[in-house]
């Protein structure tokens, strides 16, 4: 083995060594990574403008649009908040108030139960059952879980707002180093300009694809379950539809995780029409718009058929979590337009001498 050879492997080796340390220190920070890497996408054409206006100005450019993206973020964000807060703070009262009438939260649960209790007694001996006790049970089990959930709750919060911050950061070094980055990564692959770029353009608009999915399903779904629970006459509509918003995110269950109880909650409290119109919505109206509104938006954007997209939007969930509705999508993309890239380059040699055959054929 020559000298260069053995230099070659050696380099190689040190790659491979130091490459796998820095993952593991860079472990704990991918998925801010990734989020920065996915919103820096998302907000590249806002950035190239703003980098025009601001005469090429790297570093103040990136500074303006990511302070803008966080303002962007933070605004609506907190006017949701308060107003989902004012509206949990109403429903809490208007509950306090049931539940004092019935003397106490007890006797308000065996109130609210007895009228499916008797429903389902009709086909059901319950006497067997100590009904009472298992509610009682329950409901001290349930008061024992939001009492200690509440430092959970805190901590995801503290973790929330770290990550946040730390996926700012990536996002301010992507627009202000990117571009740079981005022909680096160009230059150490072997493949040609037209191949990168189409590898690139392949992995922005899966990203873009899917935000603007996710982004006008839930907007369609929130929307539809707040028409539903004000023509019931459910109290606090437009809480039901920010729950149905960030609901409609979660695959499988989505925005039913919100318009069932409150279907189920309106057919137990005696309002059966009220609570079959609110199913049947639900499960015609606001369950199809994802099959309707979707492929359309997305549509141009991911290339994959529907049933591979929900095979992997699920896997990428289960594997890295929220992230994964977009990275499952993105690595499945990747994969197709590099089997693609690869299918041309096998076909292209006996492209070429079949080429040169017949030109060889036609000169004299």
């Amino acid at each position: 083995m020559d000298s260069k050879k053995i230099t070659l492997w050696f380099l190689a080796s040190l790659i491979v060594l130091f490459g796998a340390v820095a993952l593991l220190i860079a472990w704990p920070f991918l998925r801010s990574v990734a989020a920065g890497v996915i919103v820096a996408v998302i907000f590249h054409p806002l950035h190239a403008k703003v980098l025009r206006r601001m005469r090429r100005r790297r570093t103040w450019a990136a500074l303006v649009t990511t302070l803008g993206i966080v303002f962007l973020f933070l605004f609506p964000v907190t006017l949701i908040l308060l107003k989902g807060t004012n509206e949990a703070i109403g429903a809490a009262q208007r509950l306090s108030w049931l539940t004092a009438e019935q003397g106490g939260i007890g006797q308000f649960v065996f109130a609210m139960a007895e009228r499916p209790l008797h429903f389902f007694g009709r086909f059901v001996d319950l006497s067997q059952f100590d009904i009472h006790t298992a509610l009682t049970n329950g409901i001290q089990r349930m008061s024992l879980s939001v009492l200690s959930s509440g430092a959970s709750v805190l901590g995801v919060l503290a973790r929330f707002t770290a990550d946040f911050f730390f996926m700012m950061i990536v996002v301010f070094f992507l627009f202000r180093d990117g571009e740079r980055w981005a022909a680096g990564l160009s230059s150490l692959m072997p493949l040609s300009p037209a191949q990168t770029a189409k590898l690139f353009r392949n992995i922005n608009d899966t990203i873009i694809g899917n935000v603007y999915g996710i982004v006008s399903v839930g907007l369609a779904q929130g929307i539809l379950t707040g028409i539903a629970t004000a023509i019931v006459g459910l109290a606090s509509p437009l809480l039901f539809s920010i729950a149905a918003f960030f609901a409609s995110i979660l695959p499988v269950v989505g925005a039913a995780l919100v318009w069932i109880p409150a279907g189920l909650y309106l057919i137990f409290t005696g309002a059966l029409w009220k609570g079959i119109f609110v199913l049947a919505w639900g499960a015609i109206v606001i369950s199809m718009v994802d099959n309707l509104v979707r492929p359309w938006v997305v549509s141009g954007k991911v290339e994959l058929h529907p049933l591979v997209l929900m095979f992997v939007i699920l896997g990428g969930v289960q594997v890295f979590g929220f992230l994964g509705l977009f990275l499952g999508p993105v690595v499945v993309s990747v994969l197709a337009a590099v089997f693609q890239m690869l299918r041309e380059e096998l076909a292209a040699p006996p492209a070429v001498v079949a080429a040169q055959s017949v030109e060889a054929t036609l000169l004299p």
